[in-house]
């Protein structure tokens, strides 16, 4: 009786695991949706950010590129040059005007790279910047042009002011020494008029020395100033410098970087960056690989299959006879009737013969028998008997006649027939079809083999060897819903699929399958066998269900049956 406490801490066990179980999934789910949200959050800012850059690195390229047209040249007439420097003022001062506005209104936003706002700033940072050189360039270039002709104007201001001073001194030493010589004495004698009249002279003159040395003093400062702009080198073209842009846009990359860094340490990441790398190729290789069956039966359709069909036939041994018996009738002529095979097969075996058979086709027999194992089919071919199945087979020897009845114990779909295979004919199978044989004790069944490497044909269709079975022979035969065997005096042509064997001494050759779509789908092969002479061809009812090459063929399991195929088993 079992414990009711074995019982429960059963029960208690089995909840706890699945407890376990449970919080485990749940932490899962929970950690993964996590890292989803996290990877989800930086790709999204990533691509956001990228956008951004791009955005500001098109306005900085196009402000570049559109600001030297609006600048003027060397040669320019200072007037003009006036005039744009106004005009740079004013516009340099809107934009920062608007800057300010939108750096007042948005405390927040003008902080984040993704948000518009910061967009719109960082567009006028750019432009300002750009717009500042251009100011800068303008005012040299109007400083260089002009410069020396203000200083030039200027010294002859001085000049002609100088000369006229220099003329009032003239006139006053004139007045002096006319005054000196009408009184010689006089005016020398204090309070008289003669000298106060000198005095008066003297007086005037002294500021006029002082302007004239003012304005030659002038004079020589303008005449420095004017080689000065004189030494002043010519100025080039006008080329901008996109550091400063560069420096405002120098933000989003940084959050760039440090985004990268968290989706570097991402574990999603970690996952999805190897698979975004060979997704293109993956992608490629799967159109690849879901149209080669296309292409691939399209050729052998179209191309390799009409050539094959005119090949000459194959006649392996056209000396032998073609007839085969069976436990009902011989076939092998034109009136031979097509033989019905069994799903049980009943034999009888006497003491002068021996069945060499499968162990799981031996449904039953008597307790009168000598059984024991032969390892291999024949050791002429172990390769061959190891392929096919045909190893660790049953030999059973009886003592007196006995009957033994042949069935498949796991093949519902299995039938069978007993071949007899008369002296002097012989009979390509395939020995995967074979389920034993049937021959006199001591005696060794003889197997050849037939190689057509030489052949184009064979090439073609991938089958490059016959196996015979000759005569005297008895072969138990297999197949999907019944084996039949059939005459092929007047041509017979059968799925290849279905083909189990054929009279050595007929012509075989090959005809294309009817339609291109129902060997693409798998539903018949590409060829059809096809037989013509004094003989008989052997074939299962139906193909095997497992043969079929479906859409995308058979994968492995197609490759080595095209490989048994082309071995003749």
């Amino acid at each position: 009786m079992r414990s009711p406490f074995r019982s429960f801490a059963s029960f208690a066990a089995s909840a706890v695991l699945i407890l376990v179980v449970i919080i485990t999934i749940l932490l899962g789910k929970k950690f993964l949706s996590a890292e989803y949200e996290k990877y989800e959050k930086l790709e999204g800012e990533q691509s956001a950010l990228r956008n951004a850059k791009g955005k500001l690195e098109s306005i900085r390229d196009k402000v570049a590129k559109g600001l030297p047209s609006r600048i003027p040249h060397p040669g320019t007439p200072a007037t003009m040059l006036a005039e744009q420097i106004k005009a740079l003022e004013s516009e340099i001062s809107n934009k920062r005007a608007a800057r300010k506005k939108l750096w007042d209104d948005h405390p927040i936003e003008r902080k984040l790279p993704t948000s518009d706002t910061f967009q719109r700033i960082a567009t006028l940072d750019i432009e300002i910047a750009f717009l500042q050189q251009g100011l800068a360039y303008v005012r040299n270039l109007h400083t260089v042009t002009a410069g020396p002709a203000e200083a030039e104007g200027q010294i002859k201001r001085l000049q002609t002011a100088s000369t006229k001073l220099a003329w009032q001194i003239y006139q006053n030493k004139k007045a002096q020494w006319e005054l000196s010589k009408q009184e010689p004495l006089m005016w020398q004698v204090p309070y008289s008029g003669a000298y106060r009249k000198m005095k008066g002279l003297e007086a005037q003159e002294r500021p006029l020395q002082n302007s004239k040395k003012q304005h030659d003093a002038e004079i020589a400062r303008l005449q420095k100033t004017l080689q000065g702009f004189q030494k002043l080198p010519r100025p080039g073209p006008f080329v901008l410098d996109p550091g400063s842009a560069n420096l405002i846009i120098q933000p989003v990359n940084e959050h760039l970087s440090e985004n990268n860094k968290q989706l570097e340490g991402s574990n999603l990441h970690k996952f999805m960056r190897p698979v975004k790398e060979v997704l293109p190729t993956a992608l490629w290789s799967l159109v690849l690989i879901l149209l080669s069956p296309l292409l691939v039966k399209a050729i052998a359709y179209y191309l390799i299959a009409p050539v094959a069909v005119r090949r000459p036939p194959i006649r392996l041994l056209p000396d032998s006879s073609g007839q085969i018996y069976t436990s009902h009738a011989s076939v092998g002529n034109e009136s031979g009737q097509t033989t019905p095979s069994v799903v049980s097969l009943s034999l009888v075996l006497d003491e002068r013969s021996e069945l060499i058979i499968l162990p799981n086709y031996l449904q039953g027999m008597s307790f009168n028998v000598e059984s024991d194992t032969q390892w291999l089919l024949n050791w002429s071919m172990p390769l061959t008997s190891l392929a096919a199945g045909m190893y660790r087979l049953t030999r059973i020897r009886p003592n007196s006649e006995e009957r033994i009845t042949i069935s498949s114990s796991n093949d519902p779909l299995a039938e069978f027939t007993l071949l007899t295979v008369p002296d002097g004919s012989a009979l390509v199978l395939q020995p995967s079809c074979l389920v034993g044989i049937i021959q006199p004790r001591g005696e060794q069944l003889k197997i050849t083999r037939h190689w057509r490497f030489g052949s184009l044909g064979s090439w073609l269709t991938l089958q490059f060897r016959y196996i015979t079975f000759h005569g005297p022979a008895k072969l138990i035969v297999k197949g999907c819903r019944g084996v039949r065997v059939e005459p092929a005096v007047n041509g017979r042509t059968v799925n290849q699929a279905a083909t189990l064997g054929f009279s050595a001494n007929l012509d075989y050759s090959v005809a294309r399958n009817e339609t291109f779509w129902s060997y693409f789908f798998g539903e018949r092969e590409l060829f059809n066998d096809s037989w013509q002479g004094k003989g008989c061809c052997v074939h299962a009812e139906t193909p095997r269900p497992d043969d079929r090459s479906g859409l995308f063929g058979r994968g492995i399991q197609g490759v080595v049956d095209t490989i048994l195929n082309a071995f003749g088993i």
